[in-house]
């Protein structure tokens, strides 16, 4: 069945969600954006390059998926995809986010994952309702301070960037469960680790550690901190002594 066969199919059905998974699109064709009652979308294993304007139009998305494709960008008019709860970019070609990301408010689940991005937009502060987020195998050298501001965040996934610090802010992620850094250039933490009061594990294999913040010696739920492939040559004594912790170096 051809693209304009299925959307046509959906038109007449009226069935909230549509695969278009693998069907080698490069452009989307004008139909889809007339399939305002769509709340699932799923565009992965294509050649997309770009998301065109158009997309703002289904507006009552909930789950929107383009990973694998070719995309370099992103329209301004994504935040205009105001219900959008899952938003999945992994495996493409993006170099930055859009400030319009942050108008995403429903929002808990961003995937942009395995692609170029040197930076995050301010704006990434504003997803109050963000659960997971997903933005290892990039090229990220820092964060914003407004990533402490993600008070619903409860796992973090930066491993594989290029990342020589973290905000102070970062203590500020009070449900962050799950963070996980490994395979970046930290020579250091920020003291402000010690206030992630719900985290459990901490994997920070693979960086330029030397010792730890005395402060996560206070993290009463950490279970696990992993520090393989880091020249530390000592740990805290105060982490020595914690009562639940699993250092594995």
């Amino acid at each position: 069945m051809t693209v304009l066969e299925l959307i046509e199919q959906n038109r007449k059905s009226g069935d909230k969600s549509l695969d278009l998974k693998g069907l080698v699109l490069r452009i989307l064709p004008d139909a889809l954006f007339g399939l305002v009652h769509l709340e699932e979308l799923i565009l992965d294993s294509n050649e997309l390059v770009e998301l065109p304007a158009e997309i703002a139009r289904l507006k009552n998305l909930r789950h929107l998926s383009a990973a694998e494709n070719d995309l370099v960008e992103l329209p301004d008019e994504i935040g205009e995809l105001i219900h959008l709860q899952r938003l999945y970019l992994g495996y493409n070609f993006l170099t930055e986010l859009p400030e319009t990301i942050g108008e995403l408010a429903e929002l808990e689940q961003l995937n942009v994952a395995r692609n170029s991005l040197m930076a995050l937009p301010e704006a990434i502060g504003d997803l109050k309702k963000l659960v997971k987020l997903s933005l290892h195998d990039n090229v990220l050298m820092d964060l914003p301070e407004s990533i402490g501001a993600l008070a619903s965040l409860q796992k973090l996934y930066l491993d594989n960037n290029a990342l020589e610090s973290l905000p102070e802010s970062i203590g500020g992620l009070g449900q962050l469960t799950e963070l996980i850094l490994s395979g970046n250039q930290l020579s250091e933490l920020p003291e402000g680790v010690g206030e992630l009061v719900a985290l459990e594990e901490l994997i920070l294999d693979d960086n330029e550690l030397t010792t730890l913040p005395e402060s996560l010696a206070d993290l009463l739920k950490i279970r696990v901190v992993s520090l393989f492939g880091n020249p530390m040559t000592h740990l805290p004594a105060r982490m020595e002594n914690h009562p639940a912790l699993r250092v594995e170096i």
